[in-house]
């Protein structure tokens, strides 16, 4: 290893040690199984939608995104992009909640023959109540398999503070 390799990799070692070693997604229990990502907005949420979903496909899984954003105009419009660039399908019904949303898209998945649903929730621009609570209902509604907290890296030490916020609502 060169110098700089050398450093990608102690810093590597060290993240791993702190946080522990991967784990696979649990995907286990009846299908379509869910997944659920949540995090403050801009944080990368709906494009990771987009990787989530990449990645499973490519592992043999019938994925469908879902659009649980009503709030910003341009969230459901970026989905559609992304699931129209990867030929997934994305769900989304305008005027209703976005626990309504979820459920109904688990209703289409089951009856579609879909294995995996990416739900991809509203961002918070911070730990709002109504927000949170609307988390906790989408939860209760779906029973997701995992819920993914998606938070940006620039964020830095203030991430630990909003991982315990979500954590008081939702099992992340």
């Amino acid at each position: 290893l060169n110098p700089g390799q050398q450093v990608i990799k102690i810093v590597n070692e060290e993240l791993i040690t702190t946080l522990g070693e991967p784990e696979r997604l649990n995907l286990s229990g009846v299908k379509p199984r869910t997944l659920m990502l949540v995090g403050l907005q801009g944080s990368g949420k709906t494009t990771h939608a987009g990787k989530l979903a990449r990645i499973l496909r490519s592992q043999g899984e019938r994925v469908m995104l879902v659009a649980c954003d009503p709030y910003r105009p341009a969230a459901v419009r970026q989905l559609e992009t992304l699931g129209e660039r990867l030929n997934i399908p994305v769900y989304f019904e305008a005027n209703i909640s976005p626990p309504k949303v979820a459920w109904n898209a688990l209703e289409k998945a089951r009856n579609g023959g879909f294995t995996v649903v990416i739900l991809d929730t509203a961002g918070r621009s911070q730990l709002d109540q109504a927000l949170m609570d609307e988390l906790g209902a989408i939860q209760d509604k779906v029973k997701p398999a995992e819920i993914l907290l998606v938070v940006d890296s620039m964020i830095g030490q203030e991430s630990v503070n909003i991982a315990r916020g979500f954590r008081e609502v939702i099992p992340i």
